[in-house]
């Protein structure tokens, strides 16, 4: 079969591989829709981020199959003791287990074909599209952090960043009982796409200041709680810890803040601005089962809409070094969804 290895940073390359044939307990999928996220674009180009040990490890074997964690597939054959799942079913997949991480402890998805626990997979039905299924994995970040936050009913939720993780908390919050969503970023197309996925108030950071116009929003109370999907490294393009400073400054007294972006080793918690109101900095939950089925349900039940984020849709699987490119620069390209690849159909 066709599998993208990579050689070094920068070089990867399709090579003819064996078929894989899965163990007890695992499953062999055909691989059908696969996208790159953006931390699999910068540990691609050599930068130190998020899994960037792994990568090392990995690439001291000499070609591997890295990458590839997001993803749908449909089983073509089932290992021992696999009850949950038959062949012929389409699959979404989630990117951990407790026997490593799909793509870096073992090969991802930048295959025609794949073999994966059988915990990691989840059917979908029917009139969930292969490009939905392969956003999905991604998403369960955003119902991880909205599980963190414990939204109450009728709570104001401020999502700051309009990218894929951004929207997707804006929605999963809203089904979550949010009783108004703000949402910031700094494009008005992109909030434009915000309202129409229902946030409730917009706020373009460039025209306005996000945390008077939050205030404001509530009497100057504050938001009970504020996602945070826009920091990291500024040499990547990205806001440092000053979109942590202002989701601080947004946010009421005993509130919680939800950190999504990955800001890098070097982070700094704007500790001043956190313990004095005791203000609660939260990390998303640990992925689970629930999580992971509810975040199928949220798509399935149209809670959550992907359609609209995913606009590039590549065919083959020859494809995937311009998936790579195309995301690695998503505003440039007007991407929101990281660029897919139909491996399969």
């Amino acid at each position: 079969m066709k599998a993208w290895r990579t050689y070094g940073y920068g070089d990867m390359r399709l090579d003819e591989v064996p078929e894989p044939a899965p163990k007890p307990g695992w499953v062999k999928l055909r691989i059908r829709t696969v996208q790159p996220s953006i931390t699999e674009c910068l540990l691609l180009g050599g930068a130190r981020t998020y899994g960037f040990a792994l990568v090392e490890k990995a690439l001291a074997g000499g070609p591997a199959q890295l990458f590839g964690h997001e993803f749908s597939g449909e089983v073509v054959e089932t290992g021992e003791g696999v009850e949950s799942l038959k062949p012929g079913m389409r699959v979404a997949a989630r990117g951990s287990h407790p026997e490593g991480i799909v793509g870096f402890d073992y090969p991802g998805a930048l295959a025609e074909y794949g073999v994966f626990p059988e915990s990691l997979l989840a059917p979908l039905p029917d009139h969930v599209s292969d490009s939905e299924g392969a956003a999905i994995q991604p998403l369960t970040d955003a119902a991880a952090a909205v599980d963190a936050a414990a939204i109450r009913l009728g709570e104001v939720a401020v999502v700051i960043g309009q990218g894929s993780m951004g929207l997707a908390c804006l929605q999963v919050a809203r089904a979550a009982g949010a009783g108004l969503t703000v949402a910031v970023a700094r494009r008005d197309e992109v909030l434009a796409l915000s309202r129409d996925l229902g946030a409730d108030v917009t706020v373009n950071a460039t025209k306005q200041d996000p945390v008077d116009a939050v205030r404001a929003l509530t009497g100057g109370r504050g938001a009970d709680v504020v996602f945070e999907t826009a920091g990291g490294p500024p040499e990547q393009g990205l806001a440092g810890n000053a979109t942590l400073i202002q989701a601080a400054a947004m946010c009421r007294d005993n509130g919680r803040v939800v950190g999504i972006a990955f800001d890098g080793d070097a982070a700094v918690l704007p500790y001043a601005s956190f313990r004095p109101r005791s203000i609660r900095y939260l990390f998303p939950s640990m992925l689970d089962r629930r999580l992971f089925e509810a975040t199928v349900h949220l798509v399935a039940s149209g809670q959550v809409r992907l359609k609209p984020v995913i606009t590039r849709v590549l065919d083959g699987i020859e494809a995937v070094p311009e998936a790579f490119a195309l995301t690695a620069e998503k505003a440039k390209h007007g991407l929101i969804n990281p660029a897919q690849v139909a491996i399969s159909r």
